[in-house]
């Protein structure tokens, strides 16, 4: 059996100060994503970097090459965090910076890093969402739908009765999450949040026929508390809210706690039967927030399955 783990984590503006005066460690992030064991990553608060950035470990040290997917936007924290991965783990981890509302905008971008090993990216689909409705701006940080495929190894019973090893295929989807934040304002946001789950909502439901069912929507909600309309939108059109007892995943010495970060996964399919929102965090949160993130990383355990089936169940 094989199980696929798949996180969040709103990796406070990273690397959006000159390196000299960088908030987190690279060492300290790889280190992070090791310890939990995550073959996914959904990231939120990234910058972009520039591509002609010679980043090394040290002055004696080759220069890192990029492992941005596909030539695409750069962050050179990240570059680190994917070398240090395939150093200590010998596996190849790429990256890929999804773009804004505004296509030129290079702060505050989601982003997905994942173990190539386990994981194989296919279509990147930008959602059809709704930016403004009346007075409000909604999705700054702009939906996308990112299709994977892993393969298994699972064996097969034939009609005459022998086993036999097969090498399978199966796929999983994530749609990333960065929703309306809370300045300006807790009324005006939660309305915004509203709003903005509804034209995801709607957006999902027009492709919903040429998606795998398994999409998970994981990501920084900013949202408060688990009675806001966006959450009531999202398990109203079949997703259950893996944070519904609102467990913090957010702290700072200005605004404490709060449950930001959540996993949503559709409702009644067997691959999510288990699948449980964890927290990771440390004991230690004045440390955590120095080195790592205001925010924890949020993770879940999902049944790697061909067609979401138990692959010993005989034909």
């Amino acid at each position: 059996m094989s199980f696929l783990q798949i996180a969040s984590w709103n990796i406070e503006h990273l690397s959006g100060q000159p390196r000299a005066k960088r908030k987190q460690s690279a060492y300290a992030l790889a280190d992070h994503i090791e310890m939990a064991g995550i073959d996914l990553l959904v990231l939120q608060e990234i910058y972009v970097t520039a591509l002609d950035e010679e980043v090394r470990l040290s002055d004696s040290q080759p220069v890192i090459v990029s492992r941005a997917h596909t030539g695409s936007r750069r962050n050179s924290d990240l570059d680190v965090v994917c070398y240090l991965l395939e150093e200590h783990l010998d596996v190849p981890w790429n990256y890929f910076i999804l773009p804004n509302r505004q296509a030129g905008d290079g702060s505050q971008l989601c982003a997905v890093l994942w173990n190539t090993q386990r994981l194989t990216i296919g279509e990147i689909k930008p959602l059809d969402v709704k930016h403004t409705d009346g007075d409000y701006r909604l999705w700054d940080r702009k939906p996308h739908l990112i299709h994977f495929k892993t393969e298994i190894e699972v064996w097969r019973r034939s009609e005459n009765g022998e086993w036999t090893k097969q090498t399978e295929n199966r796929t999983i989807s994530v749609i990333p999450l960065h929703m309306k934040s809370n300045y300006g304002g807790v009324t005006i946001n939660r309305i915004v949040r509203a709003k903005e789950a509804e034209t995801l909502c709607e957006a999902i439901d027009r492709i919903r026929d040429s998606i795998d069912p398994s999409l998970i929507l994981l990501g920084d909600t900013n949202i408060l508390r688990n009675d806001e309309p966006a959450i009531e939108t999202f398990v109203t059109r079949g997703f259950v809210d893996l944070n519904n007892n609102d467990a913090a995943t957010y702290w700072s010495k200005d605004y404490n706690e709060a449950p930001f970060d959540r996993i949503f996964v559709p409702r009644g399919r067997p691959e999510f039967k288990y699948s449980r929102q964890y927290v990771l965090r440390s004991s230690d949160l004045t440390s955590h927030d120095r080195f790592l993130s205001d925010h924890y990383m949020i993770k879940i355990s999902v049944k790697d399955y061909v067609d979401d089936a138990d692959p010993r169940r005989e034909p």
